[in-house]
Parts: C-alpha cells; sequence; structure tokens
C-alpha cells in the first residue's frame, strides 16, 4: 500500500502537461518586442521600462519586474525564448503552474536587484535571470528527486548553468549580475 502511494506520487510529479505559463511567458516577451518596432516605440520602451539603478532608486520599482520581459535584439529574444521553452516547460510541468510563474517572477525580480545593487549604471534587459531561477530551480528538484533522475543535475544541469556563467563573465553586454541574482532568486 505505502509503495502505491508513492509510486502514485511520483507519478503526479513526472507526468507530462501542458505547458501553458511557459508558451504564455514568451508570447509576452514576443509581443514586448515586435508591436514597439512595429510602431517605432522599442527605444521608448526600453528607455522607461528596463531595469536601471538609478531610475528605480528614484521610485520607479515596476522597471524590477518590467525589464524582465524586454529584450535587446532578435537574437537575445530567440535565445531567451527557447532556453525558457525547454527549462521552463520541464519545471512547469515538475512543479505546477503556480509554482512555476512564482519562480520565474521570484527569480527575475531577484536577477533585476542583484543587477540594480551590483552591476553598475548600466540599463538591463531580459528574461535570462528568471531563466537561471528556473534552473536553480531544477537543481533543487533534481536534488530532491535524484532517486528517480539519477545523474541528470550533475551531468547536465549544474554544466549547463557554469558554462553560461562562464560566457556570460567572457562577453560583453551580459549582465551576470542578473544570472547570479536569478539563480540565487531560483532556489
Amino acid at each position: 500500500e505505502h509503495n502505491k502511494k508513492d509510486a502514485k506520487k511520483i507519478n503526479a510529479v513526472f507526468k507530462n502537461s501542458f505547458p501553458m505559463i511557459t508558451y504564455w511567458l514568451i508570447a509576452v516577451n514576443v509581443i514586448l518586442y515586435v508591436i514597439p518596432i512595429l510602431f517605432g516605440q522599442y527605444n521608448n520602451l526600453i528607455n522607461g521600462y528596463s531595469v536601471w539603478g538609478p531610475a528605480i532608486r528614484e521610485g520607479e520599482y515596476y522597471r524590477l519586474l518590467t525589464g524582465i520581459f524586454l529584450h535587446g535584439g532578435l537574437v537575445h529574444l530567440l535565445f531567451n525564448s527557447y532556453a525558457l521553452f525547454v527549462i521552463g516547460s520541464q519545471v512547469e510541468n515538475f512543479l505546477g503552474r503556480f509554482k512555476f510563474l512564482v519562480i520565474y517572477l521570484v527569480a527575475g525580480i531577484s536577477g533585476a536587484l542583484f543587477s540594480m545593487i551590483f552591476g553598475g549604471n548600466y540599463a538591463s534587459i531580459g528574461a535570462s535571470g528568471a531563466i537561471f531561477g528556473l534552473m536553480g530551480a531544477l537543481v533543487y528538484f533534481g536534488y530532491h528527486y535524484r532517486v528517480y533522475l539519477g545523474n541528470v543535475v550533475k551531468s547536465q544541469i549544474i554544466p549547463l548553468i557554469i558554462l553560461n556563467l562562464i560566457l556570460g563573465f567572457c562577453m560583453t553586454g551580459i549582465d551576470n549580475f542578473d544570472h547570479v541574482g536569478g539563480l540565487i532568486g531560483g532556489t
């Protein structure tokens, strides 16, 4: 009887479900990139809603949230959308829609705060802090369910996090403070 209960619980955790929130977040990111470009308002949107420390310190706290839905170009948008699709659909499937959305938003805001506090006087945009938070949640989840997942966390997720952090430190224009803050916020 105990084994049947455990099996039922594990099946519920690992069942496949439609990642509705993941798709919704990707759609919001795409819409907030395409529509402003079509109407010639892209720069105004970035200037008014990006994560920018001086403006946030003056009371524009909404920027901590809005900046995670903006992207600096088509490649940036496509890369983050793909990462969100791959990682987000798994986290949403494992943890459920509500927990997934909470982790995504908390990690995104945590990354924005780290960017604002430690990053300096530059504007930051993108969903990567929230995505790093999802990877952090996967590490936590993978550790908790390591019996069922085996070495996936050690062989795939942790190396992916490390590689992305190394790339962030080696390349210009990448806000690694956002990534680290998001990773912390997601765990």
